[in-house]
């Protein structure tokens, strides 16, 4: 297979996006760690991708990306040294991801126990982004 100019595209994007991912971790009852995930599926759209991931949960809600960021970017603890600068770490991680994904979306599946992905469509057509899970009671 000959590697085509959107290869190193991608490679470059999913590269910038596992450093801004490493050791992260998404702030709620659980402290989950943050993951990489690819979907390679060719989907129309965010609206397909989500209702494949959420299986007929009637708990799937998409919203805009900065519903997955605001607990974060919008806390003054989370932006301290005291809480690890993690509002700084997310900010980095927004940045890398609205510079190589488009359409970036945030997609809510369950209650109580959720996972969270974060989402947007890359030049090649694969989705890319982010899964984790949160508590929130």
């Amino acid at each position: 297979m000959e590697l085509q100019p959107e290869h190193y595209e991608l490679a470059i994007a999913l590269s910038a996006m596992e450093a801004a991912m490493t050791g992260l971790w998404y702030p709620s009852e659980s402290d989950a760690l943050v993951s990489l995930v690819i979907y390679a599926d060719p989907l129309p759209d965010t609206e397909a991708l989500a209702q494949k991931l959420g299986a007929g949960d009637d708990s799937l809600e998409i919203q805009p990306a900065e519903a997955f960021f605001r607990p974060v970017l919008h806390n003054p603890y989370w932006a301290s040294e005291q809480g690890g600068h993690l509002a700084q770490k997310y900010a980095n991680l927004r940045d890398v991801l609205e510079t190589h994904l488009d359409d970036l979306q945030s997609i809510r599946v369950g209650r109580g126990n959720v996972t969270l992905y974060l989402l947007g469509r890359h030049s090649t057509g694969c989705y890319l982004g982010l899964c984790t899970h949160a508590v929130e009671t």
